[in-house]
């Protein structure tokens, strides 16, 4: 049908045409190849500054444990300085011996109060005395918006 010199120009013409098929192939390839390896790199790169802020993140918290530690061990010296001090002791001693005391002029000074009431209490020179009516009437409160729980009265089998 064809003669040679038109077989062989649509010979050459295919030949062109696979090879820039075949270029441009190639071109795809390397621009995918270093597209990949730029994203590798990143990636590696991101890994390398993360790890780097893990590692300070641990390492400033084991700084922080540490002086968390040692300011745990000076507290328990000083604890234990204070415990043991035989002057604290006695200065506690004193001061109980105070308020014993001044309890016990209170009394004296006023006779009229009776022994039972709810003036002599042990913490009346440690609490504020507005605070414990405070206290009083919160509880009260809170008694009469929930109900009296240990009123001592009827129980669930209904009897008093």
């Amino acid at each position: 049908m064809y003669d040679k010199d038109e077989n062989w120009k649509i010979v050459l013409q295919a030949k062109d045409i696979m090879d820039s098929t075949l270029e441009g192939l190639h071109e795809f390839r390397a621009r995918e190849d270093a597209r990949t390896l730029a994203w590798h790199r990143s990636y590696r790169d991101q890994l390398a500054e993360e790890r780097k802020v893990n590692l300070d993140l641990n390492n400033h918290i084991l700084t922080m444990q540490e002086h968390a530690a040692k300011a745990m061990e000076y507290l328990r010296k000083a604890q234990r300085l204070h415990d043991d001090s035989p002057e604290w002791q006695e200065l506690h001693i004193q001061n109980d011996a105070l308020r014993k005391e001044i309890r016990y002029w209170k009394r004296m000074a006023m006779p009229l109060v009776p022994d039972d009431s709810d003036f002599w209490s042990d913490d009346d020179d440690l609490i504020d005395p507005e605070e414990k009516k405070r206290l009083a009437r919160v509880r009260d409160e809170n008694q009469a918006k929930f109900g009296k729980k240990s009123d001592g009265g009827e129980g669930p089998s209904g009897s008093a």
